[in-house]
């Protein structure tokens, strides 16, 4: 059997942790836009959700689909893939909440006309 290295997991591995990097820097951004502001405007993790979403749910789904491959390769080890098809649901579920949010964000403010407080 030929010993394959662990290219495709180690780079979905890689994918998922700068997925998370960027979900992370962006609520330190969010949170500190937000700290002092003076006018009334979503809060951070509203802001979070909205600037994150995209690139958490690409790298999820890239991490998702190199894992998958690295693991039908049967890379050696394989704990790279593994961990990337594992830690890439809680980015989808991420995903998932934010679309949530803002649907029902924007179904509240929808009507009557200054139901969200402009």
């Amino acid at each position: 059997m030929i010993r394959r290295r662990p290219i495709f997991g180690w780079i979905a591995f890689a994918l998922i942790l700068v997925a998370y990097l960027a979900a992370a820097g962006v609520a330190f951004y969010a949170y500190g836009q937000t700290l002092d502001a003076f006018d009334p405007g979503p809060p951070w993790w509203a802001l979070t959700s909205q600037l994150a979403v995209l690139p958490v749910g690409i790298l999820c789904f890239l991490g998702l689909v190199l894992g998958i491959i690295g693991a039908a390769r049967r890379e050696k080890p394989g704990w790279p893939a593994i961990t990337a098809m594992i830690f890439s649901l809680p980015g989808f579920g991420y995903v998932a909440f934010a679309a949530f949010i803002w649907y029902t964000v924007t179904l509240a403010c929808s009507s009557p006309p200054g139901a969200c407080g402009f």
